[in-house]
């Protein structure tokens, strides 16, 4: 189409015609041929065509142990607080109160994404967001997704305290699970279909992270902010080294330990 378009411009006379399902040719006059392939060979050499971005897919192995390894941490951790519960020492010293935040009790943004409600609320994060970390841990893998879902989690967090919500106090992994799904919609390199699954990942979040029993502000931040952090990742190239992918999923595990030690020093 593009072609017809230059010989139209040079005055050639053409015929546009379907070969089959997926070729087209450009039939011209004999006499016209010089003429159509001078000004064919310039658009080319001015709009060259792009080179396609090769798609990196880490391998399966380590994406189900990142899965796996989030679920059974979250799982493990409800076992030993157990459900909210008036004067537990885990809730009062690390939910995510917005006013202590502001107060500089940082750590709350990282263990309030390590506490749950109850078994549903638990067992709900656990699925959802084991499945969104598998895939986002194909995509960039298993490192570098625990880091940007743990990044999006808190930054969500602290971004619901700062700018909406100063008495609120917020528990649950959901902050970080739409932070995955955000990194997931913005991760695409090609320019022509980056709105798919943008959209895709909207209409996933408002489908599960607006009930009535929903923090849908800290379902909104998270989201947004995985969206600036994959957009941030998909300019860089993929890392495949697997000291880096290592050391970044020692990282991403280390953080709430040590939130967790701040609490309770």
């Amino acid at each position: 189409m593009d072609l017809a378009l230059v010989l139209d411009q040079e005055g050639i006379a053409h015929e546009l015609r379907r070969l089959d399902d997926a070729h087209w040719a450009l039939e011209i006059d004999e006499q016209d041929a010089e003429r159509a392939e001078a000004a064919v060979a310039a658009f080319e050499r001015e709009n060259p065509p792009r080179a396609p971005h090769p798609e990196v897919v880490h391998p399966l192995t380590g994406a189900i142990a990142a899965a796996a390894a989030f679920s059974l941490a979250l799982v493990a951790m409800y076992i030993r607080t157990g459900p909210v519960s008036p004067g537990s020492p885990w809730f009062d010293r690390g939910s995510g109160d917005a006013a202590a935040i502001l107060r500089g009790e940082w750590w709350r943004a990282v263990t309030a994404l390590t506490l749950h409600a109850d078994a549903a609320h638990v067992a709900g994060n656990a699925v959802l967001g084991g499945l969104l970390l598998g895939l986002l841990a194909r995509s960039a893998g298993p490192g570098m997704a625990c880091a940007l879902m743990l990044l999006s989690g808190v930054a969500g967090t602290l971004a619901t305290a700062a700018l909406l919500r100063h008495d609120f106090v917020s528990i649950g992994a959901s902050t970080a699970v739409f932070g995955a799904l955000g990194v997931l919609a913005a991760l695409p390199r090609d320019s022509r279909r980056v709105w798919m699954p943008l959209l895709g990942g909207l209409a996933l979040l408002g489908m599960l992270g607006t009930s009535k029993r929903a923090d849908v502000a800290g379902h909104l931040c998270g989201f947004i902010a995985g969206v600036l952090a994959g957009a941030a990742v998909s300019r860089l190239p993929s890392l495949q080294n697997r000291v880096a992918q290592a050391s970044l999923a020692v990282f991403a595990a280390c953080v709430p330990v040590a939130a967790w030690l701040a609490a309770f020093r």
